[in-house]
């Protein structure tokens, strides 16, 4: 959980209240790199928001402006992140994590392939007092 609001929380500056109170729907994140004499911007990052303030796409770019990373996001009702689907440079799906909840819990998480094949499981277990 921790590293997922880490990741998330790296992913964009505005808090998921202030995305859907100002209706934003994507953030383009340009970058100037002053010391190595690049005057124009280059494209760091392109996020899309759902209407409740959910990042659903991001893609991420090099200075050069080569697509780096490109990630779909799929959310519950509940808000909770289910499905990761992780795409080229191309928009062809590369692999595809799924996320199963019991009672607002993950207890597994599934990797699959570019083909669709499950690949890996991960299986969370907790201890109550």
């Amino acid at each position: 959980m921790i590293l997922l609001l880490f990741v998330f929380g790296a992913a964009f500056g505005q808090s998921k209240k202030t995305i859907r109170e100002k209706g934003i729907t994507s953030c383009t994140v340009e970058e100037y790199f002053i010391e190595e004499g690049m005057d124009e911007p280059v494209i760091e990052s392109i996020e899309q928001f759902e209407e409740n303030g959910e990042l659903v796409e991001l893609q991420e770019f090099n200075k050069r402006g080569d697509l780096k990373k490109w990630e779909k996001y799929v959310y519950n009702d509940d808000g909770e992140l289910v499905e990761e689907v992780f795409l080229d440079a191309k928009g062809r799906v590369t692999r595809t994590e799924k996320t199963i909840y019991d009672d607002d819990i993950k207890i597994e998480k599934h990797f699959f392939n570019n083909k669709g094949y499950l690949t890996k499981k991960k299986v969370y277990k907790y201890e109550y007092r």
